[in-house]
């Protein structure tokens, strides 16, 4: 390029740039100045450069420079179309909050909730209070393995309020027992015998009998009340003692110890390997008095 070919180009690009930078650039290169100095944002960048309505989003106070806002923004930017979970508002309509749910893991339908009922729970837990559960887990937006792990300390907080109330009366039953031996002593067993006799003599119903002798067992008041009955009808001689204490041969009195002997945990383990006087002593305690007593029958001791 010639001497006079260069100056020509450099008076054109001369003509092209303005002498004087305009007013609004100035302004801008100010504020820049004011707001951002070596790349960090300075005090009141907020309110410059933020709508009002998103100067308190606590995202902006995660970085501190032009930088940090850069990496914020392409951090978001590779989030966009990537698999996520958004929590509805209040306000959000049920169609929104039955996705969110999906999301989670809650089935499409309550009926497919899975909900097992043990066959030692079967009466306390019905259908319809099966139903009235898995509208409330539908409900809350459960899923299946928060359904299972709630059922399943569900059925382990009935099985021991079961228990405790099955001790509670087993050892009722034993104070009204203990108070009546106290009451009536040696004439305990004779009593008791009378009161057999009287349900035997006077129901022929073998099912009918045992469904008596049963409410006798568990209410020795009952068993009181019959033996006073008895009482009466042997002065009367409308029955009479039987030569066996106890209403029984010494065959069947020896059968009943034998049956007692032969309870899941009494003797030997239980199919969990467990034994009665480990899991409920006071219904051990029982069923021990109850087979010593058939075993006195009997003529003859355990083993």
């Amino acid at each position: 390029m010639t001497e006079e070919a260069s100056e020509t180009q450099v008076a054109s690009e001369a003509a092209d740039k303005p002498l004087v930078e305009s007013s609004d650039e100035q302004v801008a290169q100010t504020e820049t100045q004011t707001f951002i100095k070596d790349g960090n944002f300075q005090p009141g960048w907020k309110e410059h450069y933020l709508p009002e309505e998103m100067r308190a989003d606590k995202v902006f106070d995660t970085f501190s420079d032009v930088k940090g806002g850069l990496k914020m923004l392409g951090s978001l930017q590779n989030m966009i179309g990537k698999k996520g979970v958004i929590v509805p508002g209040e306000a959000s309509p049920p169609s929104e909050w039955d996705n969110f749910h999906r999301e989670l893991g809650r089935p499409d339908t309550k009926d497919l909730f899975k909900m097992n009922i043990p066959d030692d729970l079967a009466e306390i837990y019905n259908e319809n209070s099966v139903a009235k559960a898995r509208d409330i887990f539908f409900d809350l937006g459960f899923n299946q393995k928060q359904v299972d792990a709630l059922w399943a300390f569900e059925e382990e907080r009935t099985r021991a309020a079961l228990k405790a109330n099955t001790e509670s009366d087993v050892k009722a039953r034993l104070d009204m027992e203990n108070a009546l031996k106290e009451k009536w002593g040696d004439d305990f067993e004779i009593r008791l015998q009378r009161t057999n006799r009287l349900i035997s003599d006077f129901t022929d119903d073998k099912d009918e009998q045992a469904a008596l002798l049963e409410v006798v067992g568990n209410n020795p008041l009952v068993g009181n009340f019959l033996a006073n009955i008895s009482t009466k009808f042997q002065e009367h001689k409308i029955i009479t003692d039987s030569e066996q204490p106890g209403g029984m041969l010494p065959s069947e009195a020896l059968t009943e110890a034998k049956k007692i002997e032969s309870t899941p945990g009494f003797l030997m383990p239980d199919e969990k390997g467990q034994l009665l006087k480990d899991t409920n002593i006071v219904e051990y305690n029982r069923l021990e008095k109850e087979r010593d007593k058939f075993y006195r029958l009997a003529n003859t001791k355990p083993g």
